[in-house]
């Protein structure tokens, strides 16, 4: 059985983190950029280190997303912690600078 997708977040002001679980493909990305503008804060921090696949429809709606979020007004969209497979995939696709650091801050966020 396929890892079903989905998605968890948590805020602190001017900063939402988004957590992205399962796999990230056609079938589970539409509506995606939305909910991801919906929570957006200043920052928005994509937590992929629970994402086991990504495809081309994954990255158009992360692309989709931080384009909407940088039109809105001062915000940005990052990722973190991908899995070495996704890393790959942001390689590839040439958006290995939108990788973030992992802070150990944004641990204690509840």
């Amino acid at each position: 059985m396929l890892p079903e997708f989905s998605l968890t977040s948590r805020n602190l002001p001017g900063l939402n983190i988004v957590e992205l679980h399962g796999e990230l493909d056609l079938a589970s990305a539409d509506g995606l950029a939305a909910a991801l503008v919906e929570t957006a804060g200043s920052t928005l921090v994509v937590d992929l280190a629970d994402l086991s696949f990504m495809d081309s429809s994954g990255i158009g709606a992360l692309v989709a997303a931080r384009k909407r979020i940088r039109a809105m007004g001062p915000g940005e969209l990052v990722v973190t912690r991908p899995t070495a497979i996704v890393e790959k995939v942001l390689e590839i696709v040439g958006l290995a600078g939108w990788i973030a650091e992992w802070s150990p801050d944004w641990d204690d966020l509840s």
